[in-house]
């Protein structure tokens, strides 16, 4: 029964996608939202992010089920990776290794793109803008412009007929993308086989690495907060705090995460040890900024894919509890 209504489901709204209706940009927003959840497809994209070019091919499976992904890089290290709804699993041939981790969000897809709503329209403006093409496909061009110069601004490329999403950019206060996913070829299909999803590689000679309860982690989340963020842009909120260990430091980690609905920042503050490695000022990669300063001894770093001028509002408002 399950099954037969998700099937029916998935009809009526391929069914709606093909209506010649004239639809606003929140509605062709809505509706790529589905498709990207509900189709079945295979095709190539690629992403890119920064000075790196990934290209990578997808096969995506929905049914009563859920979703069920797996992607091969074409480029670069042999990669090879498994998602559905509970875990992620990555197979590095080159390393000899597979990682399994839970699952997380997709990071070609913007997640935030796919839970668009009203409330964002406070501080972005949605526009259909235009038509265009794509992987041979006929698609309608939407815009989320930002009003204020702290987020950053998208452009979707939807396919006129299934509404899947096609091409995204990033794009800066400039009107520069500094990051885009686009698809280079695309095959809807009525039904994707449990095959086409194995890896082609087994991994059984291989070292397995899982995710391991972290005690040191766990009391790190119960302790009283040491840190505040103090100022921040129009709309942006609070979605996660937590202190915790990181691989990458011997002592605990406050870490903060920022978001406004669709743009997201982290905020990380530490006990400085080496000092030759403290982030003083501004960085960027492709969509990403940075800005660190140190505050009684303690590094402050605020990243996220937003303009500098964010992370710097942020970073300058972080202040201890009580010290």
């Amino acid at each position: 029964m399950r099954k037969s209504l998700f099937i029916l489901l998935s009809v009526l709204m391929v069914s709606a996608i093909a209506a010649p209706t004239k639809k606003s940009a929140r509605a062709w927003l809505s509706v790529m939202s589905e498709a990207v959840k509900t189709l079945n497809y295979e095709g190539v994209f690629i992403y890119i992010h920064g000075k790196k070019i990934e290209s990578m091919k997808i096969i995506h499976q929905a049914d009563a089920r859920g979703e069920r992904e797996r992607l091969l890089s074409l480029n670069g290290a042999a990669r090879e990776i498994i998602r559905d709804n509970s875990s992620l699993t990555c197979i590095l041939p080159d390393n000899k290794a597979v990682v399994v981790e839970k699952s997380r969000p997709r990071k070609y897809i913007p997640e935030a793109l796919l839970k668009i709503n009203h409330k964002l329209e406070v501080h972005y403006k949605l526009a259909v803008i235009g038509n265009d093409r794509v992987a041979g496909k006929p698609v309608k061009v939407i815009a989320i412009i930002p009003r204020d110069k702290f987020r950053y601004g998208h452009r979707i490329w939807i396919d006129k007929k299934t509404g899947m999403l096609l091409r995204s950019d990033v794009v800066n206060e400039k009107g520069v993308a500094v990051e885009q996913f686009m698809f280079t070829h695309i095959n809807i299909m009525k039904k994707i086989n449990d095959a086409s999803l194995k890896p082609a590689i087994s991994g059984k000679d291989f070292t397995w690495y899982r995710p391991k309860n972290n005690s040191k982690s766990a009391i790190a989340k119960h302790r009283e907060r040491q840190w505040k963020v103090t100022g921040m842009p129009a709309g942006f909120k609070q979605k996660m705090y937590a202190e915790h260990a990181l691989p990458t430091s011997r002592m605990p980690v406050d870490h903060f995460v920022l978001t406004d609905g669709l743009s997201s920042v982290s905020v990380y503050v530490e006990k400085t040890m080496d000092t030759r490695k403290l982030l003083k000022g501004t960085t960027s990669m492709g969509a990403v900024n940075a800005f660190g300063r140190v505050v009684q001894g303690y590094q402050v770093t605020v990243m996220g894919e937003v303009p500098m001028a964010t992370v710097i509002l942020i970073g300058r408002s972080v202040k201890p509890i009580n010290k």
